[in-house]
């Protein structure tokens, strides 16, 4: 497995179930990445205007406001840069993933997933794939 050594990717997990934020977090440091996490979509929307991730990792169901919300402010926000979303979530309705187009979602995964299909989405969002 490769490390990412050159320059750490800045990622956020939007998670409020703790244990599925650990596991992602896991993941990602077997990967050789370290992530930080919110529970909240405010929180979110703080990280992203203070930090400007490289990716964001996205729940949809979370306390107070929605994931939707996170992705609205990306969208409408005066971010320099395009920031990935791979949005992890237990809806599977085709409803939501055609939202999650149109809110340029990168990704959309349903809960639970395979360890190695999100390794291989976020190493695809961060461009970390071979060509």
């Amino acid at each position: 497995m490769q490390n990412i050594a050159e320059s750490q990717p800045v990622i956020l997990i939007v998670e409020d179930t703790i244990d599925f934020a650990e596991m992602t977090m896991h993941i990602l440091r077997r990967m050789g990445i370290e992530a930080s996490h919110t529970v909240s979509a405010a929180d979110a929307i703080e990280f992203i205007d203070s930090q400007c991730p490289d990716l964001v990792l996205l729940d949809l169901n979370l306390p107070g406001e929605s994931g939707w919300e996170v992705l609205k402010h990306l969208n409408e926000s005066n971010i320099e840069r395009h920031v990935p979303v791979i949005v992890t979530s237990a809806y599977s309705d085709s409803a939501n993933r055609l939202v999650g187009k149109l809110q340029n979602v990168y990704k959309y995964m349903i809960k639970p997933f395979p360890p190695q299909d999100l390794m291989q989405a976020v190493r695809q969002a961060l461009r970390l794939e071979e060509a």
